[in-house]
């Protein structure tokens, strides 16, 4: 639902007979009870109960409507999702109104433009679209995070730190005398070489 100041602006003051001209085959009356009953399904934020057979049929012929096929056609059109209701409003506000008011309901379309535009609803209808939007990121994130992050196997663990630490457990050991002397690099004794002296071989071939 939009706020109450907001759905109170776009519905109020009503529109009344003196304020337009009738056509051929519709008296002022006519074009104000639309007018001011399209006010209002805008402001009750698209109601499908108000979404009349009647209301649909001079609807569909206002603003560049066409029917749509029919009244189930023209709802899904416009009124199915936040996306469409923009849709819905974009066009109400940038048609041009043309036609003489004696033959069309152009004068009724003057006066519903021009309260949209003061009230900007079209701009609260775009920004809980980005809501809306936002949230349903938000939720394929966190449904996507629980998907794919690593399951640990401790259930007792909360903690990603506490993770690594008990797999850091899972190999440690006492460090043993043996284990320390072989850790040390050997150094020969202060004072004596590292190489043997070669030991003399007799010559075989001596006296010959």
């Amino acid at each position: 639902m939009l706020p109450t100041a907001l759905a109170r602006a776009i519905r109020l003051p009503l529109m009344t007979p003196e304020q337009f001209t009738p056509t051929k085959w519709d008296d002022a009356l006519t074009k104000a009870k639309f007018g001011n009953h399209l006010l209002r399904f805008i402001a009750e934020d698209f109601p499908e109960t108000m979404f009349t057979q009647k209301f649909y049929g001079r609807l569909a012929n206002t603003f560049g409507h066409i029917a749509h096929y029919n009244s189930v056609g023209f709802w899904d059109e416009f009124f199915q999702t936040r996306a469409t209701k923009i849709d819905f409003l974009d066009q109400t506000i940038r048609h041009p109104c043309y036609g003489d008011p004696a033959w069309t309901f152009s004068d009724v379309e003057r006066v519903i433009r021009a309260r949209l535009k003061q009230t900007d609803v079209i701009d609260w209808h775009r920004r809980l679209l980005a809501q809306e939007s936002e949230a349903r990121e938000r939720a394929e994130y966190e449904r996507l995070a629980r998907k794919f992050s690593p399951r640990l196997t401790d259930g007792n663990i909360s903690n990603p730190a506490d993770a690594k630490a008990t797999a850091c457990e899972c190999f440690s050991g006492e460090i043993t005398q043996a284990d320390q002397v072989c850790a040390q690099p050997r150094v020969p004794p202060t004072g004596h070489s590292s190489l043997k002296t070669p030991v003399a071989q007799p010559d075989l071939f001596a006296g010959l």
